[in-house]
């Protein structure tokens, strides 16, 4: 073989078995019950500190769920008689069957105002439905955007004496209300 790559061959022996020795001489000389000690309390420090994020992270969690659950909550009507409100409700429903454009103007607004009575016994509050309906949220109330139109068909009917209102726009328009209240299950 070549002398001179025997000879680097050599040097790295020497080289590798010098620097395992230096490796075992320092592993073997250094105390390491002193650096285990530190590694232990550098673990609890870092514990200690995981454990109160956790905890600070399931407070926050119980507070937002907290939050949540009050716009969430779903809307019930108190113990209503229903047989009443069943017995009106069929008295809107007849003035559907007229022939008579001002029957189903009639039924509209019966019915915004029996949903609207409906909502202040429940407890919402203020000057009119569409203050109360303001409070209402779609998780609260599937239908709730249809609400709203309904009850601009009610107010066009009110404030527009001129206002053409066909049956189909009537039914449709009673029918919102309708879905609503079973929703709530009051019929």
């Amino acid at each position: 073989m070549n002398p001179v790559f025997d000879i680097y061959l050599a040097n790295i022996r020497t080289a590798l078995i010098e620097i395992c020795n230096n490796a075992s001489e320092y592993f073997f000389s250094v105390d390491w019950q002193t650096y285990i000690l530190i590694l232990k309390i550098v673990s609890l420090v870092i514990s200690i500190l995981l454990f109160i994020a956790i905890i600070i992270l399931i407070a926050r969690i119980a507070y937002n769920k907290k939050s949540f659950e009050m716009f969430t909550e779903s809307i019930t009507a108190p113990e209503l008689p229903k047989k009443t409100i069943v017995k009106k409700w069929e008295a809107i429903l007849s003035k559907l069957e007229k022939d008579d454009e001002n029957s189903y103007k009639l039924a509209v607004i019966e019915a915004d105002k029996m949903f609207d009575d409906l909502l202040k016994k429940i407890g919402y509050k203020g000057e009119d439905m569409g203050a109360r309906l303001k409070q209402i949220t779609t998780a609260q109330l599937a239908n709730l955007d249809e609400l709203w139109q309904a009850h601009k068909v009610r107010n066009r009917i009110v404030h527009e004496p001129d206002f053409p209102l066909t049956l189909s726009q009537a039914k449709q328009a009673v029918e919102i209300y309708q879905r609503a209240m079973e929703d709530l299950e009051v019929i």
